[in-house]
């Protein structure tokens, strides 16, 4: 019998971007859960978590890629011998340490061995004056301050030549004003939220993979209709096949054309796909959304298939349908008044409802590293926990670096 009393880690990722939206790293985001009650841990245990994650669940590489981690440590974790190599890891210096003459010396002699430091959620006060000129990046949380004061720190660390990061960057509107106002990193939901533009309507080649999109997820449609709507697209077709033969799927045996491509994969999943590549290969949407969208319905069908095995693909069209308005800039409600969807799906995208909302909102959280918000109580009764959700994430973490170059064709 299991202890409900159980303590049990999460683990999550948030990426960072530089001005092309290019993800330059990840800050490590680490929650300690009890299976029935929700709590986050203090900073010393929390960031000792984060670590032991980082070098025993998976090497660094693979939670982070080519890019650096960005970790939280208080003071007393500073004292402690760091176990990453100091080019991969940037120290984040937690809002409420308190700045002691012990404190500058441990991190002049960090800096001296190669960490980058960051000022996380900076807020400037006289006795922090000590940290500035040891600062490689400041993060200055968007949501909390207001003009005033980000234009008072602005003009303060303007001949430091540190590195501005805006967190919380929650629109497109937010993120082209931080870029004006000279942040060169950010951090936040803005990847997967429409760009707002009054009166616009959708591009004419967007129409026809609105269109086609409407025709692959037709509920009435079967495995040959969607051959020969796949089939009428060559470069679909072939995107399709070679897809398939990919570690995206890994076939134990070679597929060799559309047909056993069908056959192999199902009605669903061939659904799945297909809209994935048809959504994917617009071209105004930068590579990061794409691996997001990757990222999100492949958690989606992982939990999905906890939840019904034989409906994983459905939970995985779900999580990349839910991201439709970022790639179409269009309300989601709008958008899914064009297509022939079932009840039950537009219900769990419009409003989260059924077991198919139920996974959607916990990917969601988990992807923004909001724990809190997970409806753990009703995730239990398809026995899903928290050491669950974070085995799924690592594993999907882990199958994506794997396929990293498979993704390529998603984009082309």
């Amino acid at each position: 019998m299991k202890n409900h009393f159980e303590k049990q880690l999460l683990l999550a990722r948030q990426p960072i971007f530089n001005v092309d939206i290019e993800v330059i790293g990840y800050e490590l985001l680490f929650r300690e859960f009890y299976a029935d009650e929700a709590k986050v841990v203090d900073g010393d245990r929390a960031t000792s978590a984060v670590l032991v994650n980082a070098l025993t669940n998976l090497d660094l590489s693979q939670l982070v890629g080519d890019g650096q981690a960005f970790i939280n440590f208080t003071a007393n974790l500073l004292d402690v011998e760091i176990p990453l190599e100091p080019a991969r890891c940037v120290i984040e210096v937690l809002e409420d340490v308190v700045v002691t003459p012990e404190l500058i010396d441990r991190l002049r002699i960090l800096k001296s061995r190669g960490h980058k430091i960051a000022l996380d959620d900076f807020l400037y006060f006289e006795e922090a004056e000590p940290l500035l000129p040891l600062a490689d990046v400041i993060k200055l949380d968007m949501l909390t301050l207001n003009d005033a004061q980000i234009d008072d720190m602005l003009e303060r660390f303007k001949d430091l030549g540190v590195t501005l990061l805006a967190e919380k960057v929650e629109s497109q509107e937010m993120l082209d004003h931080c870029k004006a106002l000279g942040f060169s990193l950010f951090q936040g939901d803005f990847l997967s939220k429409p760009e707002s533009i009054s009166g616009k309507k959708i591009a004419a080649n967007k129409l026809v993979v609105l269109e086609l999109l409407n025709q692959l997820q037709d509920p009435k449609g079967n495995l040959r209709d969607l051959e020969k709507l796949v089939s009428q697209d060559p470069a679909l077709g072939f995107k399709t096949i070679k897809l398939v033969n990919s570690a995206f799927y890994r076939p134990r045996f070679e597929i060799e054309s559309l047909g056993h491509a069908m056959t192999y994969l199902g009605t669903d999943a061939m659904r799945s796909l297909a809209s994935l590549l048809a959504i994917s290969g617009m071209s105004d949407k930068p590579d990061a959304l794409r691996n997001y969208v990757v990222e999100k319905s492949k958690l989606c069908e992982l939990l999905g298939e906890r939840v019904s095995p034989d409906q994983a693909a459905i939970y995985s069209s779900v999580g990349l349908l839910s991201t439709m308005d970022a790639y179409f800039d269009q309300p989601l409600p709008v958008l899914l008044e064009n297509l022939m969807l079932r009840a039950d799906i537009k219900l769990a995208l419009l409003e989260k409802i059924g077991p198919l909302g139920l996974v959607l909102q916990t990917v969601e959280a988990v992807q923004a590293g909001k724990f809190e918000s997970i409806d753990w109580s009703s995730l239990a009764g398809y026995e899903i926990t928290p050491a669950v959700v974070n085995e799924i994430y690592l594993s999907v973490i882990e199958w994506q670096g794997g396929i990293r170059s498979d993704l390529e064709l998603l984009g082309t």
